[in-house]
């Protein structure tokens, strides 16, 4: 089972490589595209499609971050960039915006009232057992204050 999970990591950091890489050369194609372009040229539809590439690669990087680090922080980051911009880049009917609204008042509330609290718990968890932090055992007579 070891070798199976050891092969899923490096599987995992693969796919993150690889779509580093494609985020760099998509934005190196992008920056050279925006360099040959005149002013004349600038129109909304213009900045609709570079404001999606944009939102796209920081989707990218958060998905990233999220192959890399394991922690329901980095899902939620994921779920709270890709919503947002799908809100933003997409044209959407009213209904839909209200509920991308409130999908994203939904994240920020999970991050703050549930992954907030668990790291507050592990805090307070560190301060009463510092070896928690060392992920050793300290002896409670050094821990105790005489």
């Amino acid at each position: 089972m070891r070798f199976i999970a050891a092969i899923g990591r490096y599987v995992e950091a693969a796919l993150a490589i690889i779509i580093l890489i494609v985020i760099v050369l998509s934005i190196i194609q992008m920056l050279r595209d925006l360099t040959q372009m005149s002013l004349g040229d600038l129109q909304t539809g213009f900045f609709t499609g570079f404001l999606s590439r944009i939102l796209t690669f920081a989707v990218g990087v958060e998905f990233v971050r999220m192959l890399c680090k394991h922690t329901a922080d980095t899902i939620v980051d994921v779920l709270l960039f890709a919503t947002a911009r799908q809100m933003v880049v997409e044209h959407l009917d009213p209904m839909q915006t209200l509920l991308c609204v409130l999908a994203i008042g939904g994240l920020f509330a999970i991050r703050k009232y549930l992954l907030l609290s668990s790291r507050r718990r592990q805090r307070d968890e560190a301060l009463e057992d510092p070896g928690i932090l060392l992920d050793t055992d300290i002896p409670e007579e050094i821990t105790k204050n005489e």
